[in-house]
């Protein structure tokens, strides 16, 4: 017998694991690579960045008798500790003359309170007096039209953005449901809402999948950046306890696809077989929602199998006044999962009955479950809501006998496929 512990931790309460017991006679796959070093002097590693850009000017001289720098940070769900980094950063603009600023590109999630940006830019910085903002999609007059993409989306870029002398983002290099994230800052971070939607319409393509940088809806963000005028991105990798495994620095296309190559050393796997039964877990940076979660079920459908089954363990404790399911009820109107439901969904994105801001993420889920079959480990106190929605989901205490069934229904000699950091890893065939 081999014992497994899949992660089911939340940013509060890490290192919980969920112990699984697989008979000897399964063949066990398990799909993790160790994590680099974090890094030790998180700001000397930081300036070397920006002033050893990957293509660019540097830091000191993009700053350089400038009046208005805009750092441009992510919403409170992305891992990036701006805490961390933009301090030092703010000091050397206001020695050289400079007045920073700061913009949270919450897209359409909703602006953040004052606490949110107390704690994401930390509480020294806040009470300096800084000022701050988040992005606001549905205020058309704090937009600035931009133009329109080669792709036919036109792009309304926030006043603060358009206006900035220097403009310099800050993100997470992490994989997504649309190739990689950290290269969104304009579009959705900072962009209105017809700008988010129109491009949204992207995700729908087949090729807008985890681990392939070069679809539509990714080209269309680098060249949003270049229209927004960004002069610097900082591109940050958290490792699944959110410490800090590199950074690097320099135009905001470039060096975002130089931060993928590091990313895909660690977490791009390649697989020779596929899996009857798959089982993900749920790390501490995916934090609190399903709902950003459950992207690892999209990251692990790959190397499952046709008539598979996939597990996915993920506590979503809530957010604030978010329970942890919050926004997945949307399914509930186009399940069990069809062909004629599909369509119905595809009408319901074009009428605009549904956003893509969200069905790009529960969309991609959708998809999984038209091909794939899926079952959902979560906390207890969600799963009314789950089920309700129709969703198989059940409890921790439950998992071991789930995993029994599905040995039992695939065959003792059944293939296992493990994959502890689901929502980090990329998963293709091995060429």
């Amino acid at each position: 017998m081999k014992t497994i512990q899949i992660p089911f931790e939340v940013a509060e309460d890490r290192g919980v694991t969920i112990g699984i017991d697989i008979p000897d006679s399964v063949k066990l796959i398990t799909y993790v690579k160790d994590e680099p070093n974090p890094v030790e002097d998180i700001q000397q590693h930081l300036m070397n960045a920006v002033e050893n850009p990957v293509s660019g000017k540097t830091f000191s001289e993009l700053i350089k008798n400038k009046k208005n720098v805009l750092f441009m940070i992510e919403n409170q769900f992305r891992q990036a500790p701006a805490h961390l980094l933009l301090p030092h950063l703010v000091e050397e603009v206001k020695k050289a003359g400079g007045t920073p600023k700061i913009i949270c590109a919450t897209a359409k999630i909703g602006a953040l309170n004052e606490e949110e940006v107390r704690e994401k830019i930390g509480p020294e910085l806040y009470d300096s007096g800084i000022e701050v903002t988040s992005n606001d999609p549905f205020n058309q007059d704090v937009y600035t039209f931009m133009g329109v993409t080669s792709r036919g989306i036109p792009l309304w870029v926030h006043n603060w953005v358009a206006e900035a002398d220097v403009k310099i983002t800050i993100g997470s290099t992490q994989a997504t449901l649309w190739g990689y994230g950290g290269s969104g800052m304009v579009i959705p971070g900072t962009a209105s809402d017809e700008t988010i939607e129109m491009n949204h319409v992207f995700t729908l393509s087949p090729d807008c999948v985890p681990g392939n940088n070069d679809n539509h809806i990714q080209n269309d963000k680098y060249e949003a950046l270049k229209m927004a005028g960004i002069d610097m991105g900082i591109n940050v990798i958290t490792d699944n306890l959110f410490r800090i495994s590199h950074i690097n620095a320099g135009d905001p296309v470039e060096s975002h696809l130089e931060s993928i190559k590091e990313y895909d050393k660690t977490y791009r796997l390649q697989f020779e077989e596929k899996a009857d039964i798959t089982i993900c877990g749920s790390t501490a940076p995916t934090n609190h929602l399903f709902f950003h979660t459950s992207w690892a079920i999209v990251n692990c459908e790959p190397v499952t199998k046709e008539d598979g089954t996939i597990l996915f363990a993920s506590p979503c404790p809530g957010y604030q006044n978010w329970q942890g399911w919050e926004l997945m009820d949307v399914l509930k109107e186009y399940l069990p999962p069809s062909q004629k439901n599909q369509e119905k969904v595809l009408r319901d994105f074009y009428k605009k009955q549904n956003e893509l801001w969200a069905g790009c993420i529960w969309y991609k889920i959708y998809e999984i479950l038209l091909k794939k079959k899926t079952k959902y480990i979560t906390r207890d106190e969600n799963l009314k809501f789950a089920t309700g929605v129709g969703l198989d989901a059940f409890g921790p205490d439950d998992f071991q006998e789930e995993v029994d069934k599905l040995i039992k229904k695939y065959g003792s000699d059944c293939t296992i496929a493990f994959v502890p950091f689901g929502r980090y890893t990329v998963l293709e065939p091995k060429s």
